[in-house]
């Protein structure tokens, strides 16, 4: 094992007394007494084994405390190192006197608050130099550049997605209830709340779920929501039966506030959710690490989907 270094404040010492000629000057350059500067310029020396630094001599002799040809060597490396340490220093000083850099992402709301949202979480937790910002945007294709979002989670066709954007995960629709409310076969559907989003994919539509099941048209239970995690909410509640999308209900299922009802029976999504970035080079390398942290997150999820089990007109645009 190489020898232990010297203490610092040892070596600062030393390039002092060097620098100013003088164990009185040095001492008071570094606010110490000069007995100090003497005790600790001795140490060195005792360490070393050898001197390092001549003594003036009232007058005869050297007229100023300066290095040996031992101490000019060690005196050019300390300096050195000195400088670099110093540098480090203001370097560190500089950045945390920066702001952070702000980073924006955005999603449609239902896909926000129930998938997006704790996983950026966890990701920021990781990387804490950067300030995350969490938008909801229900528009088709945002434009990333003039409002400021460096990576975006939007929807598509499946089939229609293009490179440079990259699919995130397809859903899967199947009915969801809170576990105080299962009950027992199809016809129990008919005298409980049915809890529907807005929109016009067939998948989320009741009416096509109860001709799948076999029961008649619900009369005055379907209860409908401007969004989906609305109804969501409401299931959990107790206050029906929802139409349930994985991946956003898996975080409830896998924690028992919501079961699937009429497994394995499933419908495909009319949509697909894919991953925007900036156009051109990403402003700090955390979107492209986020990128891949989404990616990685819907790729290692346990899959719920079932092939389609009925044939359904394809959706219209989204409301």
């Amino acid at each position: 094992m190489p020898a232990a270094l010297p203490p610092l404040p040892a070596l600062r010492a030393f390039a002092a007394v060097a620098r100013e000629g003088s164990f009185a000057r040095a001492a008071a350059t570094l606010n110490v007494s000069t007995s100090a500067v003497s005790h600790q310029i001795r140490t060195l020396e005792d360490q070393l084994g050898t001197p390092l630094l001549t003594r003036a001599r009232n007058g005869a002799g050297h007229s100023r405390t300066g290095p040996t040809e031992a101490g000019a060597g060690l005196l050019a490396a300390v300096e050195e190192a000195l400088a670099r340490l110093a540098d480090a220093c203001d370097t560190v000083r500089d950045r945390a006197k920066r702001p952070r850099p702000l980073l924006i992402v955005c999603g449609n709301g239902s896909l926000a608050s129930l998938w997006l949202a704790p996983r950026l979480a966890a990701f920021a937790s990781l990387h804490p130099s950067v300030a995350w910002h969490m938008r909801a945007v229900e528009a088709e294709a945002p434009d990333l550049v003039a409002e400021g979002i460096d990576l975006a989670i939007l929807r598509a066709r499946p089939g229609a997605v293009l490179p440079p954007d990259r699919l995130l995960f397809e859903e899967t629709v199947f009915p969801v209830c809170s576990p105080a409310l299962v009950a027992t076969g199809a016809e129990a559907l008919l005298r409980l709340n049915l809890l529907e989003e807005e929109s016009s994919s067939p998948e989320k539509a009741w009416r096509h779920w109860l001709a799948l099941l076999g029961l008649p048209p619900a009369r005055g239970r379907i209860v409908r929501f401007s969004g989906f995690n609305q109804a969501i909410g409401a299931a959990i509640a107790g206050a029906g039966v929802a139409l349930g999308r994985s991946p956003m209900v898996d975080a409830e299922l896998a924690a028992g506030r919501l079961v699937r009802l009429f497994a394995p029976i499933a419908l495909p999504g009319s949509w697909v959710f894919t991953l925007r970035t900036r156009p051109g080079l990403a402003r700090d390398p955390h979107v492209a690490q986020l990128r891949d942290f989404l990616l990685a997150a819907a790729a290692d999820r346990k899959t719920l989907e079932a092939p389609p089990l009925l044939d359904i007109p394809a959706a219209g645009p989204r409301p």
